[in-house]
């Protein structure tokens, strides 16, 4: 895991290999593995001692490449429990079929040992390594822009150089991972909006709104125009986990996802 400057280059031989594997999910629904194979997901109603990975999602496949992502999204409250966990939430983009890493600007509780809400800007986790932004602390209620996009010609199936964009719009600062490599995928499976966790052990170790709506969600085309046509947005909620008792329910619609827990 790498630290880059706010706004700066990084290549591919600057990447440390030093990151622990966050698990993603394929177009399935199954947790690929780091040799990209696949394992079921756990059963319905099954007790868990921690939840880790993807609990929720809406996600869009398309047959050409996406230009770009936004969304915005408010900071929750801080967890009643706090026990340690990590909850991420983010829109990205990944390659359904070629899955390298994701491009993702995330909202963190607890994402550097810190027991706060952060803002940081990432590429993960090409063989296991991720690169972000400098992190910034945000506070509850604040709102949350995300950007993804290219720098490349409209047109471009499979531009190399990517920037993700994290910013909070109430207090005016952001942080920027610029010029980020594309290890080679074309970008044509969209998140509207994840909810991620690790060493969640119990409901109250969620934030205590109990749910999280993603707004203003935007995809650009291959041709770098926004996407307006509703059969060109029919996103697929998705609850990837369960047991504890919590209120898992995921819904999504044409610029909006709203997750609970």
């Amino acid at each position: 895991m790498r630290e880059v400057p706010d706004g700066a280059r990084l290549e591919d031989a600057d990447i440390s290999s030093a990151c622990v594997n966050r698990p993603h999910y394929d177009a399935q629904g199954k947790v690929a593995a780091a040799t990209g194979a696949a394992m079921p997901p756990p059963r319905a109603g099954a007790a868990l001692a921690a939840i880790n990975g993807w609990v929720e999602d809406s996600e869009l496949v398309a047959s050409s490449p996406y230009a770009g992502i936004s969304a915005s999204w408010p900071v929750p409250a801080a967890p009643a429990s706090r026990g340690g966990q990590v909850v991420y939430f983010f829109p990205g983009l990944q390659d359904s079929h070629n899955v390298q890493s994701i491009l993702q600007p995330v909202l963190g509780w607890n994402a550097f040992s810190d027991q706060a809400w952060t803002i940081a800007s990432w590429n993960c986790c090409k063989n296991g390594a991720a690169n972000y932004s400098a992190p910034r602390k945000v506070a509850s209620g604040d709102w949350i822009t995300g950007r993804v996009w290219h720098d490349c010609a409209a047109g471009a199936a499979a531009c190399g150089s990517w920037n993700v964009e994290t910013r909070d719009a109430t207090q005016n600062i952001q942080t920027t991972l610029s010029h980020t490599s594309n290890y080679g995928q074309s970008f044509n499976w969209a998140f509207g909006g994840v909810l991620e966790v690790y060493s969640v052990a119990n409901c109250q170790n969620y934030p205590a709104d109990g749910a999280l709506s993603f707004s203003n969600i935007q995809l650009l085309d291959i041709n770098k125009q926004i996407i307006s046509n509703p059969a060109a947005l029919a996103w697929r909620a998705n609850v990837l986990q369960q047991g504890g008792g919590c209120n898992y329910h995921a819904a999504a619609a044409k610029t909006v996802t709203t997750l609970s827990y």
